[in-house]
């Protein structure tokens, strides 16, 4: 068999950025999308009911770009279903997807677009390498099942990265990948959908991943890269977000495996200790405050 062009030069791709209260990171995402060395069809953004003025700042500094205020935050997953949904509804071939603080390398979709792959693969999507500033390569982005239950994957995240030593081929294949800078074609969406938009955050990405699994695969492309700083783990998280962490992990399994009792059981254990740790770091703050206010040194990390 012989090599060919996953995406054709006549393709049109169209990237979907989705921000809120965040202009001054869209600002860098944008302007890199638009410095791009494979030039986008189209840039849509949809600010999820931003108030920090995004919208006058798009419209007055990034004029050619599709921009799209939602009336309410709908979280990632309601922007990325609006997104992809515009941008199939536009004929689009290809969408590549992306949160405000994903910085493409100026080549990263060239690299995607350029990949040569073996006739016969059915390529559903192509996803850049996240790194840091620094250059490190993030390998919590793209994970690979490794022939394991979703039920039990499910709880050991940490254990499925692909490999560092994947990243020295051309491409390799995944089972999951973040929405960020993953590219899907067309044709796929066409038959899986869009991302479940009543996850609001978390998993709707593991979710969608899992949709196009199915269909076909999803391929990691080192050379294209996308910069994306993966912040630090809160000092107190939000109780927010870790309902929906906890919630969509659960119907994730439900929607694509057959969860037992022990399922069920180390979901109910997981959210006890989530819970014990809100409330340890509750009062944690709460003597950080009280500390603060009397002017003394806190000596809680």
């Amino acid at each position: 068999m012989k090599n060919r062009h996953l995406i054709q030069s006549s393709s049109r791709i169209c990237a979907v950025v989705v921000t809120y209260n965040r202009k001054t990171l869209l600002e860098e995402c944008l302007s890199a999308l638009q410095n791009q060395t494979r030039p986008l069809d189209e840039i849509i953004v949809i600010d999820n009911a931003s108030t920090d003025g995004t919208d006058a700042f798009v419209k007055a500094q990034f004029a050619g770009v599709t921009y799209v205020k939602l009336s309410k935050n709908t979280g990632g997953a309601g922007g990325f279903h609006e997104g992809m949904k515009l941008a199939f509804e536009k004929g689009h071939d290809w969408i590549w997807v992306m949160d405000d603080d994903s910085i493409a390398t100026p080549d990263a979709l060239e690299k995607l677009a350029g990949v040569q792959i073996i006739n016969g693969d059915q390529i559903c999507a192509v996803a850049s390498a996240v790194v840091n500033t620094g250059g490190d390569i993030y390998l919590g982005t793209r994970r690979l099942l490794n022939n394991c239950s979703l039920t039990e994957w499910a709880f050991e995240l940490h254990k499925h990265s692909a490999p560092s030593e994947n990243y020295a081929k051309a491409y390799f294949e995944i089972d999951t990948a973040s929405f960020v800078g993953l590219l899907v074609s067309r044709s796929t969406v066409k038959e899986v959908g869009f991302p479940e938009k009543k996850f609001f955050i978390y998993w709707d990405d593991v979710e969608y991943s899992l949709r196009i699994r199915r269909l076909g695969k999803i391929l990691t492309v080192p050379d294209s890269k996308i910069l994306h700083e993966i912040p630090s783990p809160l000092s107190k998280p939000s109780k927010k977000r870790i309902y929906y962490f906890h919630r969509n992990r659960i119907l994730t399994c439900r929607r694509h495996d057959d969860p037992n009792l022990t399922f069920y059981w180390r979901a109910l254990v997981s959210i006890l200790r989530t819970i014990r740790l809100l409330a340890v770091r509750d009062v944690q703050h709460y003597i950080i405050r009280l500390k603060s206010r009397a002017g003394l040194k806190s000596s809680i990390k």
